[in-house]
């Protein structure tokens, strides 16, 4: 009896959403899912990203490769005008890089990686003794005493029981940015991390890093999960444990990169702008295919999208390509420099800047009244498998344009497997499942064609 009561109550409250379900929409909706999943042009140009240009770095002549072949891309796709916005950025060096552990028998190679913005190691690197700790407040513990000479070990996690990665990444990643300019002020020579990844592999996983105004800087680098377990297995074991680590890597100065600009006009309210993009730059370890290559290729198909299906929208869609968000957001801050100058408000301004996953739902960064106009949406994309419709969203990309405009949506796909490529040799154009990024672009292009009802 109990089994028929509850098959009843869904049988109802499936009713109810589709009794909020205008049948008219739900078959354009419709249209887009099909026409992404059938013809994946997201793919395509994703793909091309990824084995043709390869890894974009801030300040590399691939990233301009990149936005060039982007410009081009979106004029072929229909769009009434694309520029490239020149944007200053640093110009980031990587060349050999290793360390190896010493604790009385033969070394032990460990997989590591120069982080974003890490000054070199001297010409003959650098060897000292190794101590550990978990946080900072056990770096301070320690003081000058037991850290001065010494290379500092961070070996601190992502917090696996949170569900959402992103949090676990934000309360891990201080570590990274902060480690060695907080190392520096008790004279270590050198800072060690943990990889910030929740997959237990041997690939050590980069990002930026900062020395704050510090004026001491010390070379800092990331081990992969596995070595880091075992240089934590060494210290355990009560013996000196040394680390001789050596990287070649460094900012070289600065270069031009390029913002990437794409409009296609609308109908009847040009001038309103519905934005929509991702970072088109990347760590120079992989090919940028996560991290964010799904990102350019979802923005770049929300239009394509909408023609295809034969939607004249009556807004303009802006697509955004932005340069250097990995090194500190000089695309962004570029772009939203300009659109102050000239007086340009967003209408609505998304990003998709969290990889290729099936997507979930939207964060919505709005006044009430809009988080629940968007909410309210929700029903359309049951279907789809998004069910995530949270008030707060946006992206880092979007920050500079807080407080000049007010409508901000951040794009949710699952997050799970998200860490295992970021900043890795793994983030390749294999980590993406065809489906699962056409599915994200569909699903924003729906959200779009929903928000120009209004």
């Amino acid at each position: 009896m109990m089994k028929f009561r509850i098959l009843a109550v869904l049988a109802l409250v499936g009713f109810s959403a589709v009794s909020q379900v205008d049948a008219d929409k739900a078959a354009v909706i419709k249209s887009i899912y099909t026409e992404a999943l059938g013809e994946q042009q997201g793919y395509q140009w994703l793909k091309y990203m990824c084995e043709v240009i390869g890894p974009r770095p801030s300040g590399s002549e691939a990233a301009n490769e990149a936005a060039r072949w982007a410009k081009v891309a979106m004029l072929q796709a229909g769009a009434d005008t694309a520029w490239l916005q020149e944007v200053e950025v640093p110009k980031w060096y990587r060349g050999p890089e290793w360390s190896k552990a010493y604790a009385g028998g033969e070394p032990i190679s460990l997989p590591t990686t120069a982080l974003g913005g890490s000054v070199p190691t001297p010409k003959e690197g650098v060897r000292a003794e190794v101590v550990e700790v978990g946080s900072f407040e056990e770096l301070e513990a320690l003081g000058r005493e037991g850290v001065e000479g010494k290379i500092v070990f961070y070996n601190t996690y992502m917090d696996h029981s949170l569900i959402s990665t992103f949090n676990a990444y934000g309360g891990a990643v201080k570590y990274r940015w902060a480690g060695a300019m907080e190392a520096g002020k008790y004279g270590a020579v050198a800072t060690v991390l943990r990889s910030v990844t929740l997959l237990r592999d041997d690939l050590p996983h980069t990002g930026a890093m900062s020395y704050g105004d510090s004026e001491v800087k010390i070379p800092s680098a990331a081990i992969s999960w596995q070595a880091a377990d075992m240089l934590d297995h060494l210290l355990g074991k009560g013996q000196k444990v040394e680390l001789e680590l050596f990287l070649d890597c460094g900012v070289q100065g600065t270069a031009t990169n390029y913002n990437v600009i794409a409009d296609f006009k609308g109908t009847d309210k040009a001038d309103e702008i519905m934005l929509v993009g991702g970072h088109i730059d990347s760590w120079d370890l992989g090919q940028g295919a996560q991290d964010d290559g799904a990102g350019c290729a979802h923005a770049m198909q929300v239009p394509n999208l909408l023609k295809q299906v034969g939607y004249a929208h009556h807004r303009t869609i802006r697509v955004v390509l932005w340069a250097n968000e990995e090194f500190g957001l000089d695309g962004a801050k570029e772009y939203a420099n300009w659109a102050r100058m000239n007086n340009v408000h967003h209408w609505v301004a998304l990003e998709s800047d969290g990889g290729a996953g099936a997507p979930r739902g939207f964060g919505v960064g709005a006044d009430d009244d809009r988080v629940a106009q968007v909410q309210a949406m929700k029903p359309y994309f049951v279907p789809y498998g998004l069910h995530e419709f949270a008030k707060g969203g946006g992206g880092a990309d979007l920050s500079p344009l807080r407080g000049h405009d007010d409508f901000f949506v951040g794009f949710r796909p699952d997050s799970q497997r998200y860490f295992d490529f970021h900043h890795s040799a793994r983030d390749r154009i294999d980590a993406i499942h065809p489906r699962s990024l056409e599915m994200g672009s569909a699903s924003i292009a729906a959200l779009f064609y929903l928000l120009d009802q209004f």
